[in-house]
Formats: C-alpha cells, structure tokens, sequence
C-alpha cells in the first residue's frame, strides 16, 4: 500500500469498482478500500443453504450489458459470462393466463399482450414503432450522461414524439397515465410491478408517469431479464479484475472511519483501527471517491463539523425506506411450475416454461399498489403480501447455480423496514424482523402456492433474508434499503441524493458520491456517471477507448448470439 494515490475509492460495490476501473484505465493511480473482505456485498452469491446451492442475497437480474462498462471496460475479457433466454419475464394471474415478456422481440411481448387486451397491445405497438431509431439516444441522455438539464430536455423531447403519451406527464401519476394508455388491469400491473421493481413507484407526480414510460422503453428496447454464468458475484469479479489488470488496487479488510480535511478539501481516508492496516491514513493527490450512501459519507465520514448547515439537514432527512425486500429462498427437487404454464404454452409458446428467468404475483389489481403506498406509510405488513420486488428461477438459465437435479426460486415481497403493526399485531420496529421471519415467509409461500402449488410438494429447503438482513450485511445500506434510497421526486434524478448536492459531485471539493440520478444497480449507472464526471475534472476523459453509448453493448450481443431485434410487426 502506497501512501497516497491519485483517486481513492471507499466502499468496493460494483459501482465504486466501476468508476475505479475507468481512472485505472484512464492512467490513474487507484486504491479502492472495502470494510469486508469480499467486494461486492450486494452483488453476491453464497451458499447459505445445503452444499452446491448458489444463493445471489441480493443482485439477481444482472444487466451491464446495458451500458457502456460492459464494453469499455472489457468484462468478458475479465469473465463474466452474460446468460439470457428469449423470453425473459412472466406475470401469472390466480385466472390461470399471464402476460409475458420478450427478451428482444418487442412484437412477441405485443402478442402476448393481445392475449388480454388487442387494443392495449395495439398501443404497446404504436407508442415506440416512431422513435424507433431514437432509443438509443434516449437511453443514453437518462442512464449514461450524468444528470443535467440539458440531458433530461433530451428525454423529454424523445417523449414529446411517442405518439398517445400525454405532454403533461410532469403533473400525472403513473396511475393516470396508465388509465390514459391501457384498458386491462392486468396489463397495468404488467407494467406497474417492473416499475416498482426499478425503484419507480407509480404514485408519484412526474416520477411515476416518467417511470412508466422508461419501463415500456425497457421492454421496447428488447431488455428484460439475465444472469450472469456462475451467478451475480461475477459482476464485482469481472470489474476487480479489470482495476486490477490496470494498475488499480483493492484493499479488503479496510473499512474506512474518516476523510481527511483541509481547507474544506477531502484530502485523503484513515483506516479504522480494526483493518487490515490499523489506523493507516492514505492521502488522494486528485478525488475521493466515496461508494456509501449518503448518511455514512457525510454525518460518519466527513463529519457534521465539515459540513454546511443546510447539508446536515438535508442528508439527515434521507429517505432510506421507500424500497425495501423481504425475501424467500427455496431449493426444490423440481423446477417450480405456474398454472398459468398450460394457457401460455397453449396460446404462446411452450418453451417459456424451461427459459423465463423472472416473475412477480400476488397483485391482481392496480388499487393494491395503493396498499402497499398505505402500508409502506403506516410501517404495516402487507398482508397478503405484495410480491413485485422481482423474483428469479435461477436454474432455468444456469443450472449451475444448484446440485444436480435441483432448481432454485427467490421472491422478493415489497415491505416497509420499520415494521409497527401486522393486522392487530404490534411490532417493536426493525428489530421485530429476527421474531417474525418464519411466520412471514410462511404467508408468501402460501400465495405462491396460489400460482405455483408444487412449491410446497418440491420444496427440499428454505431461507429466509430480511430487510434487518440486508442492513447487518452492508451499513451503508441503512433502512434495509436494496436501491441506495427512495426513488421520491426530491431524492431523483437532478435531485439525486439531495437537492443542490450536484452529485457525483458534492459540496465538498474533491469528494464525489456515486449516489447518482437514480436507484443503484447493475446498469453500473452510477459509477459510469460518476466516472465521467471526474475524469472531465481531472482532465482525461479524452480517451480512443471512451465511445460507446447505451444499450449498443447488448445490440451488438444480440448479434453474436444470433438474436434480432424487433420492435414491431405493424402499426395502426
């Protein structure tokens, strides 16, 4: 370990890995110090269950090959192995039908949606067949340019195009907008479960209605549902390796307690007496970069002292709730078998059963989505539980993630983490999850087998991660938080992780925070926006290698597997 570095990186998730492989790559010298001693904490894969069997506690659907890393940064050069079936997404109903999604074949997931409803599939087929050769472009401003007002009238100009999409989207919830667009409920919660999902919730002015349009754009544009070979912990390995095979060091066993000040600059880190190099401080001759959340890098790291008025409060009022997990895992001696798989082979294609990768249930009516805002509210269990977090069949892509002969299922139900009250029961607050973990994985087993019934005749063994889980896990994910915190229209996009932040950049000079724009996840959006950002500061952003744009990654993966894309059959 050197005494100081041109960048360094506190916290090593894949999107404080992500920007640290790009200063590596631009000639940077680069240190990245995790507290664990694994990077990757919330993209991992363990076996918490008997021998052989591959748990991913957090990341499951794995997409970097929706932004420019996956290219620039060379991560099959570096091992991961992307996994992707045709058909990606299936949302089951308790009436035996399904509405499925298409993994790059935007006509098929129209039939599937004419199945329910020929004029809101008719809609599907307009809204995008015009701007058609604009998506790109458009997913490019929003994902992969940091935010600014000149990125986002991209975006809004692309929206003023898609014909039927209301101009005034800015006043409407995603709950108008959808009363606007589609006629079947069953396609709204279609739509409204990815969107929840991807940390968007529908009730929000502006955020919802936005949100809605981005989830139709996420299917239009061919993408759904994958995995990675071996399972989510690929990701942080590919990326550890590029740093690596660049220059860039990772020190692991190294939690960081405080960053130096001078001069209202972050100068450097101090290593915490219980690291691997106890109390070492490490100085940054460029840019810190912190990976945490916005609580730990500035009220823990940067300390109150350092920090405007107006900073303290604003991050002290940090939204950490609004997106939360409880989560079921299952090993079955048989793969887990939806009712609905008779209607869709019969009306669809029979392989949808062996490929679909992902599923949500449990909400058949668009006023439960209301439910659970109330419950999220009230920090009140929902029960019947809400199942829309995004759940997997891993072994459907990769059989690897289990022993022979056995398959794996994971559900995500939606909660709040400050649990006070389930129906007449009182809770004690977070602390009530270790009481009541069983019981609770009890009940979305039991409306999983509403949908699936040989979930409870194919079930060898069961684990249960709550949201307490996931905060024990990773401090820097307080409130039992999957997303970084709440997608609210004061903690989104411009306003992302609070309003005059500036991020990635901060109040502070030389610190930046790859709490960016929007959710975290593995897009690798945040660390791609933030390592933009720097590099302009630091004056190295012009590099031959620093030219691909979003979704061209998975275009050109298509390709290679033989896939073509489609967006529509015909238009009306």
């Amino acid at each position: 370990m050197k005494d100081k570095y041109d960048v360094i990186v506190i916290g090593g998730g894949v999107n404080g890995l992500c920007a640290a492989a790009y200063m590596a790559k631009c000639g940077q010298s680069v240190a990245v110090f995790e507290a664990r001693n694994e990077v990757g904490t919330f993209c991992d894969t363990e076996e918490v269950m008997m021998p052989g069997v591959r748990c991913n506690l957090h990341a499951s659907k794995i997409v970097p090959f929706l932004g420019p890393p996956y290219e620039e940064l060379e991560l099959e050069r570096f091992g991961l192995e992307m996994i992707s079936g045709h058909w990606g997404y299936i949302r089951p109903f308790k009436d035996g039908t399904a509405l499925v999604n298409h993994n790059y074949d935007w006509e098929k997931t129209c039939q599937s949606i004419e199945l329910i409803s020929k004029k809101d599939a008719d809609t599907c087929r307009r809204l995008f067949a015009p701007v058609e050769d604009k998506i790109v472009e458009a997913w490019d401003a929003f994902y992969f340019t940091p935010p600014s007002a000149q990125a986002f009238s991209r975006l809004v100009e692309f929206m003023s195009k898609i014909p039927g999409f209301p101009q005034n989207w800015a006043d409407l919830t995603g709950y108008h907008v959808a009363d606007m667009l589609f006629e079947s409920d069953k396609v709204k919660c279609f739509f409204f479960d990815k969107m929840i999902e991807s940390a968007i919730d529908p009730w929000h002015k502006g955020v919802g209605s936005l949100g809605l349009l981005l989830q139709i754009l996420y299917f239009a544009a061919g993408c759904s549902d994958n995995t990675a070979r071996g399972g989510s912990h690929l990701l942080p390995h590919a990326l550890a390796r590029c740093l690596l095979h660049y220059g860039g060091e990772i020190y692991q066993s190294c939690p960081v307690t405080k960053i130096i000040m001078e001069n209202g600059e972050a100068k450097g880190v101090v290593l915490g007496e219980e690291a691997a190099y106890p109390g070492r401080k490490v100085m940054a001759e460029k840019a810190v970069v912190s990976d945490l959340t916005p609580v730990p890098t500035f009220l823990w790291l940067v300390g109150e002292e350092n920090l405007p008025q107006e900073v303290t409060m604003a991050v002290q009022s940090y939204d950490y709730e609004g997106q939360v997990l409880f989560t079921n895992y299952w090993v079955l001696n048989e793969p887990l078998r939806f009712k609905c798989y008779d209607w869709v082979s019969k009306n669809l294609d029979p392989s949808i059963e062996k490929e679909v990768f992902a599923f949500n249930f449990g909400v058949e009516d668009p006023a439960d989505y209301t439910r659970l805002m109330h419950c999220m509210a009230k920090g009140e269990l929902p029960d019947p539980p809400m199942v829309c977090g995004a759940c997997c069949l891993y072994t459907n892509l990769d059989p690897t993630q289990a022993p022979p002969g056995m398959h794996t299922v994971m559900t995500w139900a939606c909660v709040p983490y400050n649990i006070r009250r389930w129906g007449d029961r009182k809770l004690n607050g977070p602390e009530s999850w270790d009481d009541i973990r069983e019981e609770y994985g009890d009940r979305v087993e039991d409306l999983l087998a509403e949908y699936a019934p040989n979930i409870k005749t194919a079930k060898v063994q069961r684990y249960i991660h709550t949201p307490l889980d996931n905060t024990r896990k990773n401090q820097s994910m307080l409130g039992g938080t999957w997303s970084g915190g709440a997608g609210v229209p004061h903690q989104f996009y411009l306003n992302r992780p609070f309003p005059g932040c500036g991020a990635p950049r901060t109040p502070i000079k030389k610190l930046y925070i790859t709490e960016v724009a929007w959710a975290r996840s593995t897009f690798l959006t945040q660390g791609y926006d933030t390592a933009v950002v720097v590099a302009e500061d630091l004056g190295v952003r012009n590099q031959p290698w620093w030219n691909v744009r979003g979704l061209e990654p998975y275009f050109r993966w298509l390709e290679r597997h033989g896939r073509k894309r489609r967006i529509i059959n015909f238009v009306k």
